[in-house]
């Protein structure tokens, strides 16, 4: 009722109340539900193994029988297999139950919403297309972006975040701001990940320095394009309250990570996680492992042959099974999102299954003429002589066999140089053809990514 009545007051009014808000610690902020499952989160992580083991368990016998008896694509599923809840004895049983697929939400919309929710009382919400199948589905707002934030401040926490603390927080991550570049929400500032540009780079790295932030969050296909032109510029970030650089939504790859570490003096924190809420995986303060939170969803490693990744620096398909959602559950979701095994333990001493990487999503390949997958690097391998000539580059495939590379220029290309690119190129993929063009524009998503590969071929 209260944000009702604010929404209908006048800006001078409104926008004043919205600041003083967002200002407040988490704590405040976000009540009852947020503050129980943070605590509990705080608890669990000194859990041992065994205990993790015997919680997920619970959780998913709950979400099976729930979806059973309240979700009719479930129910149908699992009749159709000859499955019962009670067959779900131990973790390993789980893979009785098909995989849910991003084909399949889509043609069964309504059936997998639970029979206890009325559908216009939920928010439909939808992926950003990562892997090239933009989808939808439904949550219950309210509650579970507070369960949300309960978990991504506990990951935070190990770098610092404090939920009883207000901070200052740049982000830079498809946010659109009101008007122009920028934009000032309680203790927040908003950057545009869409208007970053080369001609006003300089004005985004002074509204940085000026702000004084404590956190950085960020795309990093974003982020590592300022950071880039601050090296390249030789500009001193001087940020001297800047506890870290967090990204998440997009793969950080090592070069990004020692480019933004270098630009930045500071630690960037990677943390994994879906629009799903299915599963979740965040780094700690003493390695970059992602810790898989068990407390979160039930996390399978499939290989191409359908068995678990038991292998070190093996990879295998994220498949999830979440805990959170009942309103429309997710059994056995095929993220399309790669993940690279560690069988190691970290010296942090929690107790979470890790995982080495996030490698990429499926479509982040290029496929040769046989439609064989050919893992596409996200670094500029092909442009290394040439870089310093080169604002924006991205690669299309259109296909089989066939890459088209576009360069947006800050000099213009000779000859030698076009030469150049191709041989390099031809170095690490010798079985593709490449075409260059050249443009004055690359387009971001429409949430505000830049996307290194554009794959058109359906893998």
């Amino acid at each position: 009722m209260i944000k009702q009545i604010i929404k209908k007051m006048p800006d001078i009014i409104k926008k004043p109340i919205i600041n003083s808000y967002n200002s407040l610690p988490d704590v405040f902020k976000y009540g009852k539900i947020f503050n129980n499952t943070y605590k509990f989160l705080k608890l669990s992580e000194t859990w041992s193994e065994k205990q993790l083991s015997e919680y997920q368990l619970k959780k998913v016998k709950e979400i099976i029988k729930y979806s059973y008896a309240n979700v009719p694509y479930y129910k149908r599923l699992f009749n159709e297999n000859n499955i019962k809840p009670e067959y779900i004895q131990d973790l390993n049983d789980l893979k009785r139950i098909p995989y849910l697929t991003k084909e399949i939400i889509q043609n069964n919309l309504d059936d997998l919403i639970s029979k206890e929710y009325n559908k216009k009382d939920l928010r439909y919400v939808t992926t950003g297309g990562s892997t090239g199948i933009p989808m939808g589905f439904y949550q219950d707002k309210s509650r579970e972006q507070k369960i949300e934030w309960a978990y991504t401040a506990n990951l935070w926490s190990r770098i610092g975040y404090d939920i009883k603390k207000s901070y200052k927080m740049v982000i830079l991550r498809g946010n659109i701001p009101k008007v122009g570049d920028y934009e000032y929400i309680g203790n927040n500032l908003i950057l545009s990940s869409f208007n970053l540009i080369e001609n006003n780079m300089d004005n985004y790295i002074k509204r940085i320095i000026d702000f004084k932030p404590d956190f950085i969050q960020a795309y990093p296909s974003t982020i590592s394009l300022l950071s880039k032109h601050i090296i390249d510029s030789n500009i001193n970030i001087s940020c001297p309250n800047l506890k870290a650089i967090i990204c998440a939504s997009e793969n950080l790859y090592d070069f990004q990570r020692k480019q933004l570490e270098q630009a930045f003096n500071t630690r960037v924190y990677s943390f994994y996680g879906h629009t799903e809420h299915s599963c979740l995986a965040g780094e700690c303060e003493k390695s970059n492992y992602y810790h898989l939170q068990s407390e979160y969803g039930y996390t399978e490693l499939i290989n191409e042959s359908g068995h678990d990744v038991l292998e070190e620096d093996e990879a295998g398909e994220i498949v999830c099974t979440g805990f959170n959602n009942h309103i429309f559950p997710f059994i056995r979701y095929r993220t399309g999102d790669i993940a690279i095994n560690s069988n190691e333990e970290c010296s942090c001493k929690r107790n979470y299954k890790l995982i080495k990487k996030i490698e990429g999503r499926q479509q982040d390949y290029f496929i040769d003429k046989t439609g064989s997958k050919v893992t596409f690097i996200y670094c500029d391998v092909a442009l290394w002589e040439v870089k310093h000539k080169i604002y924006l580059y991205q690669y299309v495939q259109n296909e089989l066999g066939r890459v088209e590379l576009y360069i947006q220029c800050k000099i213009e290309f000779t000859k030698e140089d076009k030469e150049c690119v191709i041989r390099d190129f031809k170095k690490f993929y010798p079985r593709f053809d490449i075409e260059l063009y050249f443009t004055d524009h690359i387009e971001k998503t429409k949430v505000g990514k830049f996307r290194y590969l554009v794959q058109n071929i359906k893998i």
